[in-house]
């Protein structure tokens, strides 16, 4: 067996210096043609909806639920947060994240205007997605959040926001939203922040106990390369009537196994991942085009406008027709 070293902290000059003193007090052989690798790194961080907002004395947001997981960080005031069936005062300073497919909303009940920060997103590291999918919620109080660095890498997104603001060319705005595209080595500074802060959630939480499930990484791989060709699959699939058990023969897998290996990735089953693009899809036809709803039902692979209107009911609580702006 291996023997381990604890390598002491010592002021070497460059990391060659110390894998020299690491070969040096291990007893092998001492040569400076030596070379030290990190494992590969195949995951993937989708970023979306990230922004700051301000919302006065009773403004809310319904109960709603999407395939991504979801960071809410409360930057000044205070908010109810309704997480299933569960209230939480969600106070300044607060940080939590969200699961994918929780019903949850929010609401300001105060006389004071709630601040906060969010963004959703997604990931396909397994250990990550399975220390945050263990319960529908991870939250810390303000009391932990200030002693790690997280305020501060939100400040820098504050900052990275207040920048882009001060030329009007780098911005537009749709009523009462702002929007900034941000240039390449933005969108890096910004991704960086998100994967401190995730770094620093994560870290914190460890500290107070909770664990996540690991596996070997040649069953991660093998995971996360078969979930990544289900979900291109379920992409292709939002304007066709295709099933699932297309894609479970396509991947030589039972349907069992293709739903397992999806879930443990993304977090929710195929079919629920498909419903999610379908209704994502439903309300940008509904919202930004002049299709009828008899039209979007048909490029959305329904079988009839009236199973299209029973399915979007289900999944909004309104109707097409409700849903859809009064001009």
């Amino acid at each position: 067996m291996m023997k381990k070293l604890k390598c002491p902290i010592l002021p070497f000059r460059s990391p060659v210096q110390k894998i020299y003193f690491i070969q040096k007090i291990g007893g092998g052989k001492r040569t400076m043609d030596t070379e030290i690798h990190f494992s590969n790194i195949v995951h993937t961080l989708q970023i979306v909806g990230c922004h700051f907002g301000a919302k006065p004395e009773g403004w809310s947001y319904p109960r709603h639920h999407h395939y991504l997981f979801e960071l809410l960080y409360c930057w000044d005031g205070e908010a109810m947060q309704t997480v299933e069936e569960k209230e939480i005062a969600f106070a300044a300073g607060d940080l939590m994240v969200l699961k994918p497919g929780v019903r949850h909303g929010t609401r300001n009940n105060t006389a004071d205007t709630y601040t906060y920060f969010n963004v959703h997103f997604n990931t396909d590291d397994m250990e990550l997605r399975s220390l945050l999918t263990s319960s529908s919620y991870k939250f810390l109080p303000q009391t932990i959040i200030r002693q790690s660095r997280i305020p501060g890498y939100i400040k820098e997104i504050e900052a990275l926001m207040q920048k882009e603001l001060i030329d009007p060319h780098n911005y537009q705005w749709i009523g009462n939203q702002g929007f900034l595209p941000l240039q390449a080595t933005h969108k890096l500074i910004l991704q960086s922040y998100i994967l401190l802060i995730l770094k620093e959630f994560v870290t914190l939480l460890g500290a107070s106990g909770h664990e996540a499930e690991k596996s070997s990484p040649q069953t991660y791989a093998l995971q996360v390369n078969v979930a990544h060709a289900i979900e291109s699959r379920l992409q292709s699939m939002i304007f066709s009537k295709a099933v699932i058990a297309d894609i479970a023969k396509e991947q030589n897998l039972s349907r069992s196994q293709c739903s397992k290996i999806f879930t443990q990735v993304y977090g929710m089953s195929p079919r629920q991942y498909l419903s999610e693009l379908k209704l994502n899809q439903a309300k940008k036809f509904l919202l930004s085009s002049e299709l009828t709803v008899e039209t979007i039902s048909e490029e959305l692979g329904f079988a009839s406008v009236s199973h299209f209107s029973r399915q979007f009911r289900r999944w909004t609580g309104v109707s097409p027709i409700q849903f859809r702006p009064k001009h």
